[in-house]
C-alpha cells in the first residue's frame, strides 16, 4: 500500500484553511450555533446540560429557574455573554452571592449566569464557591479566545504554525517510509542468506513475510501517532479550535496514564502468577528428572514400570500445570470481567462438545499403555496390520511395516481387536519367527525335522540359543504340517532372515531328495503308504540321533 502524500497535503491545507476561515465568523453566528447545539443536547441529556462558549465548556446546569427550562436558560446565558462582550473590552470577571446560596458571575459588570446549588454534581462533592470559581476561570479563558478570534494577526500566526507542523508531519512520514523500505530490504537480504538458527523451524520466506508485516504495522502506528500529534498541535493554534486540541492532548495523556496505572495496579497479581509459574516449573522439572531415571532404568519403584514411566510423567506434569492454571486464574488481570468469564464458558463448552471422541481415544490409550499391551520396538500384528511398534501415544499407535510404511492405528481399534505380539516372550529384545511346510506321510517325520533344523543352522541372523525347534502342528488327511520356530535378534532383520530361511529350506530338501508338496487324495493306492523302520533315519536324520526321543 502506497502512502499518497498529495492527499495528505491536500487534507492538511483544507483543514488549515477551514480553521483560518473560522476567524471570520461573527459572534452572532457563534451564538446561533451554540443555541442549535444546546437544542440538540436536550435530546441526549435532559438532566445535565453543559454551557459552552467558543467550544469551551463553562459550567453545567442541572435545573431550571423560575419556570425557564435548561435550554432556555442556556440560550439566555449565551445572549448575556454576547452583550457583556460588546459592553467593554476590559473583560473583568466578578462574583456575588445570592439569597438562595448561589453565586452570580458577572462579566464587565453585567451578570451573565448564576451558579445555583441545584447545579452542583452531588457525586463530586464540589462546593458552590469551587464551582463558581471554576466557571469564572473558564469564562475568562473563553472570552480571551473570543477576542483573539477577531484578530487577523493571531489567525495568520496560527496558520503559519499549522503549515510548519504540516511540513514536519510530511517529513516525518517520509522518514518513516524510508526507514520501512531500508528495513524491509535488509530483511529480504537476511532471508536470502539464510544464516540464522531458525532456518530449521521456519522457512525463510515465511519468516521474511511475517517480519515485513510487523514492519508495515509499526509504520502505520508511527504515522498515526505523528498524525495525532499534528492534529493536536494544529488545533491548538486557533482560538476557536483550541479546546478541541486540548481535549485531544488530554485524552492521549489520560489514556497513557490509565494504561500505566493499570499496569502498576496489576503488578502484585502478576507477581503472584509469576511465583505460581515458577514453583510449578520447578516441581515439573523435579518430576521429569525422577521419571526419566525410572525410564532409563537408573532407579526402580514398585508402582511405576519402565515402559509406563514416560506416560506417567506426562500425565502428572499435565495435572500439575492444570492445577497451577486454576490457582493462577483469579490473579490474571481482567479475570473478573464478564468478557473473560464468557470466554471461559465458551472454551469449556467447545471442549465438552467436541471432546467426547477425544476422551474415548485417550481412555483407550491409557488403558492400553498401563495394561502394557504394546511397547515400542515390539513386533505385533493388529487387525491385519503387521509390523514394528515405533511409538505408543495417548490417542494412536504408529506401526512400521516390512514394506517401510508407517501406519497410524487408533488406540480404540487396538483395544477392540486381537493383538499378536511376537516379541513379548522372546528373550532379550529378540523376535519369535516361525514358518511352516506340509509334507506327505511317505516322508519320515524325523527326516523332515532334521532338514528344517539344518536349514535353520545355515541361516544367519537366527539365534543359537534358545535353539530352534520343530513341532508337528497338525496331522491332516493328506499331509503332515511342520512348524519351524526360531528367534532372531531384532525385528529389523525379520524379512531378510525369513527370506534366507525359506531359501535354505528349499536347498536342504532338494539335497535330500524330498519334495515340498501337499498331496491331495485322488484314489486309494495299491499298497499301503507307510515307512519301514529301517528308513526312519534317512539323511540328514542320521546326523541327529538324539531326535529319536522326540
Amino acid at each position: 500500500m502506497r502512502f499518497h502524500f498529495s492527499y495528505l497535503m491536500l487534507s492538511a491545507f483544507v483543514l488549515t484553511g477551514l480553521l483560518a476561515t473560522s476567524s471570520a465568523r461573527s459572534e452572532e453566528t457563534q451564538a446561533g450555533g451554540l443555541s442549535e447545539a444546546l437544542t440538540q443536547t436536550k435530546e441526549v441529556a435532559s438532566e445535565a446540560l453543559p454551557i459552552e462558549f467558543m467550544n469551551r465548556p463553562i459550567f453545567t446546569i442541572r435545573s431550571g429557574v423560575s419556570g425557564f427550562t435548561q435550554e432556555e436558560r442556556a440560550q439566555a446565558i449565551n445572549a448575556r455573554i454576547k452583550i457583556a462582550l460588546d459592553k467593554s473590552r476590559e473583560d473583568q470577571i466578578s462574583m456575588r452571592p445570592t439569597p438562595e446560596g448561589g453565586r452570580i458571575v458577572e462579566l464587565n459588570g453585567a451578570a451573565v449566569f448564576q451558579v445555583r446549588p441545584t447545579d452542583l454534581d452531588p457525586l463530586t462533592g464540589e462546593t458552590i464557591d469551587e464551582a463558581a470559581q471554576a466557571a469564572s476561570q473558564n469564562l475568562l479563558t473563553a472570552v480571551h479566545e473570543a477576542r483573539e478570534q477577531g484578530k487577523g494577526l493571531v489567525i495568520l500566526k496560527g496558520a503559519g504554525y499549522a503549515l510548519l507542523a504540516t511540513l514536519l508531519f510530511y517529513l516525518s512520514c517520509r522518514v518513516i517510509l524510508w526507514g520501512e523500505a531500508k528495513l524491509i530490504g535488509r530483511l529480504q537480504t537476511w532471508a536470502r542468506t539464510g544464516h540464522y538458527k531458525l532456518a530449521t523451524v521456519i522457512q525463510p520466506q515465511q519468516l521474511c513475510l511475517t517480519l515485513e508485516y510487523l514492519v508495515n504495522f509499526a509504520k502505520w502506528i508511527l504515522i498515526v501517532i505523528a498524525g495525532y500529534e499534528w492534529a493536536t498541535y494544529t488545533l491548538i493554534q486557533f482560538p476557536y479550535s483550541r479546546p478541541w486540541g486540548e481535549r485531544l492532548h488530554s485524552y492521549l495523556i489520560n489514556t497513557i496514564q490509565d494504561i500505566l496505572l493499570a499496569i502498576i495496579g496489576a503488578m502484585p497479581s502478576l507477581f503472584v502468577v509469576f511465583f505460581i509459574v515458577l514453583l510449578t516449573r520447578l516441581a515439573s522439572g523435579i518430576l521429569k528428572a525422577f521419571f526419566t531415571r525410572i525410564e532409563t532404568s537408573q532407579i526402580s519403584v514398585s508402582w511405576v514400570a519402565e515402559d509406563t514411566a514416560r506416560t506417567t510423567r506426562k500425565l502428572t506434569q499435565t495435572l500439575l500445570w492444570l492445577f497451577a492454571a486454576a490457582m493462577a486464574y483469579p490473579y490474571f488481570p481482567g479475570s473478573d470481567t464478564d468478557a473473560f468469564k464468557g470466554l471461559s464458558v465458551l472454551a469449556g463448552l467447545m471442549i465438552s462438545i467436541g471432546g467426547s471422541g477425544v476422551v474415548g481415544q485417550a481412555a483407550s490409550g491409557l488403558i492400553m499403555i498401563y495394561s502394557r499391551v504394546l511397547r515400542e520396538g515390539e513386533y505385533v500384528k493388529v487387525n491385519g496390520i503387521e509390523g514394528t511398534v515405533t511409538r505408543v501415544g495417548i490417542f494412536s499407535t504408529k506401526i512400521k511395516t516390512a514394506n517401510g510404511e508407517e501406519i497410524n492405528v487408533p488406540n480404540a481399534l487396538i483395544g477392540s481387536s486381537t493383538t499378536i505380539n511376537s516379541s513379548r516372550l522372546a528373550e532379550g529384545k529378540g523376535l519369535v519367527l516361525h514358518t511352516a511346510v506340509t509334507i506327505g506321510y511317505n516322508t519320515p517325520w524325523r527326516q523332515v525335522h532334521a532338514m528344517l533344523l539344518q536349514a535353520a543352522e545355515r541361516t544367519s541372523g537366527i539365534r543359537a540359543a534358545p535353539k530352534p525347534y520343530v513341532s508337528q502342528t497338525a496331522l491332516s488327511d493328506f499331509y503332515v504340517e511342520y512348524c519351524l520356530c526360531v528367534q532372531i535378534d531384532s525385528p529389523q532383520i525379520r524379512c531378510a532372515t525369513l527370506s534366507a530361511l525359506h531359501a535354505n529350506i528349499q536347498d536342504v530338501f532338494n539335497e535330500s531328495g524330498v519334495q515340498i508338496m501337499s498331496p491331495h487324495y485322488v484314489y486309494d493306492p495299491k499298497e499301503k503308504v507307510w515307512i519301514p523302520k529301517e528308513q526312519w533315519f534317512e539323511a540328514p536324520a542320521s546326523d541327529h540321533p538324539k531326535r529319536e526321543a522326540v
